[in-house]
């Protein structure tokens, strides 16, 4: 019996739109990341206890080792879309190929995990935050002073 990875079975068009995909969710989480950071520094001009900043500065760890993993499949994902034609020339390269499945391979599991990883770490960090917010509701409202009135019919 012969066994096939399930590389075998995309084409060229198919591994491109996977690239591409994968290309705008990262380009996404890039900015969502960017995102973060300037809610945690909205956080840190507020004043903490000692159990919130230790939660906001995880997140803040959590986020700038995703960044730099992140920046690493970004580029590794642009070189793998320029690397196409390979797939596409009309030329049996066998050998380049193969190669190019196997990196597509490798970068179909490389960014599911990513992108895996950064919502574990969103979801935990939104989690962390909203928790400080209900806790200090003047805090969620931005300004100390700012009173909810109920709108008249």
């Amino acid at each position: 019996m012969t066994s096939h990875n399930y590389i075998e079975w995309f084409d060229a068009t198919e591994m491109h739109e996977h690239s591409k995909e994968w290309f705008s969710e990262l380009s996404f989480i890039k900015d969502e990341k960017q995102f973060l950071t300037n809610l945690i520094h909205f956080f840190a001009l507020k004043t903490l206890t000692k159990e919130e900043f230790k939660k906001i500065a995880s997140l803040k760890e959590a986020i700038a080792k995703n960044q730099k993993r992140l920046t690493l499949i970004l580029k590794q994902v642009q070189k793998h879309m320029n690397q196409l034609e390979v797939m596409v020339d009309d030329v049996n390269q066998l050998e380049m190929e193969r190669a190019y499945r196997e990196t597509h391979k490798k970068l179909f599991s490389e960014v599911n995990e990513c992108l895996l990883d950064f919502r574990n770490t969103k979801q935990k960090g939104f989690s962390n935050l909203t928790a400080i917010l209900r806790k200090n509701k003047k805090m969620a409202l931005g300004n100390p002073d700012y009173k909810v009135r109920k709108i008249k019919d």
